[in-house]
């Protein structure tokens, strides 16, 4: 896992980035708000021309719905394109919104930052309570340094919708705070990120991340057709939605994730996570993974995540499809998960690392690969389930032998690798009188309910 030491880091500072191919337009008269509640960048000097340097008229927009009382929202007019060369901050608004429908905020010339745990972002939303972010296009065309697009950082209620987050060098929307948490009740929402190094993540409390579409599309991308399809560690693409350490209550679900550098959806050390109903489609490394000792940084590995639920999700050809190590209390339930490449040694869903207390239910499970598992649980992974799972592999199952496996193995049979254990008895269907047994020829070992060898069963050859 060294390839995400100092990821982590890179998300403590603001958050900046942009950079969009520039179309001069040309300048229209200043609009100076749509009504009493709203502050239009144009009033405070902006042009959005893509060529003007815009940053100080949109800052003093900021400053100046701040100022009001109440806080005034601010509008970015359609159809423009704002040139930053530096961060612009909102901060300290209450019950408000920034309304961007058709606008974009594009980076140009900006400071350099050649250290990602210096990043900065072009928006940078802090200590500001129930406000929304509505339609803004966030872009870095030339991602030369270590910028991101928008970043929340000390604020609540925050609802980001319809926000299109493109071509920076770190990550497209990120919730971070240096103490994980402070940030709380955040709503990220049919949101786009597209050619970033992550996607959308956070470390706050209460945050849902919903129906947003996050492309990398690396293996389309140049670097990908420069380096022969192989990724390396020092590739611009990595994870899809990242959830830091001491996140708590995270909710990722309804999301399209596409061609990641690494993981599609890729955890640390957790509480309460839902990973739900989203399609995950060609990453380089598995498309789910829960990562539970994962700490970040340069911190010792250590601890798990506990609380995990991962169901509905479509996880297909990517290197490995749901993988949860160092989890505890978790549920695999409901997803379709394929390996469709023959040639990739790869699990469907594997334990590992010393998961326990995991229930792998009702999944559909695909398997190409002629000689690897399509589910696999290793030897220091304790108290696992694996039941109910529709598997089509030449080898469906690799678990330890204290592994409960209940499937089914033909038409009308079921399979278990265990003790079954029926304390209210085994009722049988086909039974014919008889008196007169043939040789015995198997034993069956009867046990009681607590699991204790209560002795055997003689198996007749015949009975007449």
């Amino acid at each position: 896992m060294g390839r995400r030491t100092a990821l982590r880091a890179g998300l403590a500072a603001t958050a900046l980035a942009g950079g969009a191919a520039l179309v001069a337009k040309p300048a229209e008269a200043a609009i100076p708000a749509t009504d009493d509640g709203w502050i239009s960048v144009l009033a405070h000097g902006a042009v959005g021309d893509g060529v003007t340097d815009d940053t100080a008229a949109i800052q003093a927009a900021f400053d100046a719905a701040r100022a009001a009382t109440p806080n005034k929202g601010v509008l970015f007019p359609a159809g423009r394109t704002y040139r930053v060369s530096n961060q612009v901050r909102l901060s300290g608004l209450t019950d408000t919104a920034l309304r961007g429908h058709g606008a974009t905020l594009t980076l140009v010339d900006a400071p350099p930052i050649t250290e990602k745990e210096s990043v900065l972002g072009v928006l940078q939303i802090q200590d500001c309570h129930r406000l929304k972010v509505l339609g803004l296009n966030l872009v870095d065309n030339a991602a030369t340094y270590w910028y991101s697009g928008l970043v929340i950082t000390a604020s609540t209620g925050v609802v980001v919708d319809g926000v299109v987050s493109r071509g920076f060098r770190h990550t497209g929307i990120s919730v971070w705070d240096n103490t994980p948490g402070t940030s709380n009740d955040i709503l990220i929402t049919n949101c786009t990120t597209e050619d970033v190094r992550l996607g959308i993540s956070s470390n706050g409390h209460d945050v849902r991340i919903t129906n947003n579409h996050v492309a990398m599309d690396w293996l389309s991308s140049q670097e990908a057709k420069d380096w022969g399809g192989v990724w390396r560690a020092a590739s611009k693409y990595y994870d899809g939605i990242n959830v830091w350490r001491g996140a708590d209550r995270t909710v990722i679900s309804g999301n399209t994730i596409t061609e990641c550098g690494q993981a599609g959806v890729y955890v640390q050390q957790v509480t309460n996570l839902v990973v739900a109903d989203n399609t995950v489609i060609g990453c380089q490394n598995p498309g789910i993974e829960i990562d539970g000792s994962a700490l970040g940084g340069n911190i010792p590995r250590s601890g798990q995540a506990v609380g995990v639920s991962i169901t509905g999700n479509s996880v297909t050809n990517c290197k490995g499809q749901i993988n949860v190590l160092s989890t505890s209390d978790v549920t695999v339930v409901g997803n379709k998960v394929a390996n469709l490449n023959a040639s990739r040694g790869v699990s469907c869903v594997a334990i590992h690392q010393g998961a326990t207390k995991v229930v792998v239910v009702g999944n559909h499970v695909r398997q190409t690969h002629p000689s690897f598992p399509a589910v696999f649980v290793d030897t220091a992974s304790t108290d696992v389930t694996l039941a109910w799972n529709a598997v089509e592999a030449a080898v469906p199952y690799q678990a330890p032998a204290d592994t409960v496996v209940i499937r089914r193995s033909g038409a009308g049979q079921i399979r278990t690798e265990g003790k079954l254990i029926a304390v209210g008895g085994i009722g049988v269907g086909n039974s014919a009188a008889a008196s007169t047994p043939g040789s015995v020829v198997r034993k069956i070992e009867v046990f009681s309910s607590t699991g204790q060898s209560l002795g055997w069963v003689p198996v007749y050859n015949s009975i007449t």
